[in-house]
């Protein structure tokens, strides 16, 4: 018989941002459905969150457990937190976010009423220093057969609906969904690692769970200035071109799994000969030589070796290979991660 998720925990990954931070935990300590376990995970050399987090008063509403880590990189981070995770149900959200007061309340009853939901998301929406974004949009959350993605979650209007990945800043999973799975250490990066999130939510669509997107379920994003360039954001010059080769090798890492063999064959043509702004083929290298100069081609240069670099890596196996699978559908539900 299925059982219903009874707990639900929280996951924040947090780098030298205390004051953002404690925002975010001051809002959990104001949901209508109180979190039953809140997980800090935070690097041992940042004096500043720990200071802050140890500051804060020790009797509060907040069942918060704060763990270290040495090795740089959200992946790492994540996958400590998934580690200690004892609830039926983990939310994951930033440090720069606010969940709305109801956000777990929601979040838990979209998993009770469904038994094959695995993963639910919601709209982040983004605050640029003066005010929010308030454009909407319908598709949100899809991967099109070629490997070109379509993302918009801090932007989807309309009813709950499914998806084919979730956005890492408002995501949540069912635990028995995931059974031993792990966020995918073959994706570079020392600070953010792009693609983390689709890569994660996808391998748990792919083992036959749902994943959901529901605009109510909210936070609020405080996008905090970044050490590296976000170059998923926008097309820059390319000065840091460490960060774009990090970007495009985890677009393939993260994609690959997903797609038929059909469309492997159409990604690898549309990349090479298309692409985006953000991850250039020819035609896009070619749309931003008058904007860009010489850096469009070196740009374009850059994402098509990182490609053949993520195309090596799906060869590899074992603990830096491919993440364990998500459980499969029909796991006994309501069980927390070991």
């Amino acid at each position: 018989m299925y059982a219903q998720p009874q707990t639900i925990g929280v996951l924040i990954c947090s780098y030298r941002r205390p004051d953002s931070l404690l925002r975010g935990l001051a809002a959990l300590a104001a949901q209508t459905r109180m979190p039953d376990d809140v997980l800090v995970v935070a690097r041992a050399d940042d004096a500043a969150t720990l200071e802050a987090l140890a500051a804060r008063p020790l009797a509060g509403p907040l069942p918060l457990r704060v763990l270290t880590v040495s090795r740089p990189g959200t992946v790492h981070a994540l996958n400590t937190g998934l580690e200690s995770c004892r609830t039926d149900v983990l939310a994951i959200t930033d440090d720069d976010t606010v969940p709305h007061p109801d956000w777990l309340a929601r979040i838990l009853a979209h998993f009770s009423k469904d038994p094959a939901l695995g993963g639910v998301g919601g709209r982040d929406w983004c605050h640029d220093g003066a005010r929010f974004e308030d454009r909407g949009a319908s598709p949100v959350g899809r991967l099109q057969w070629f490997g070109r993605t379509i993302g918009n979650h801090h932007l989807g209007i309309g009813a709950p609906r499914d998806v084919d990945f979730l956005k890492g800043a408002n995501m949540s999973y069912r635990a028995a969904a995931l059974g031993g799975m792990r966020f995918d250490t073959r994706l570079c990066g020392t600070g953010a690692q792009p693609y983390e999130d689709i890569a994660f939510s996808l391998a748990v669509r792919r083992a036959g769970w749902k994943l959901l997107y529901d605009p109510l379920v909210a936070v609020d994003h405080y996008a905090a200035t970044r050490e590296e360039p976000r170059h998923y954001a926008g097309v820059a010059k390319g000065r840091d071109l460490r960060g774009l080769s990090e970007l495009a090798h985890n677009e393939v890492v993260a994609l690959w799994p997903s797609l038929t063999p059909a469309g492997r064959v159409a990604y690898v043509v549309w990349s090479v000969l298309v692409g985006t702004g953000t991850s250039p083929g020819l035609v896009q290298a070619i749309r931003y030589v008058p904007r860009l100069g010489t850096g469009s081609w070196r740009r374009f240069g850059t994402v098509q070796r990182a490609k053949m670099s993520g195309y090596r890596s799906l060869r590899q196996r074992g603990s830096r290979g491919t993440p364990a699978l998500a459980a499969p559908r029909g796991a006994p539900s309501g069980t927390a991660i070991p």
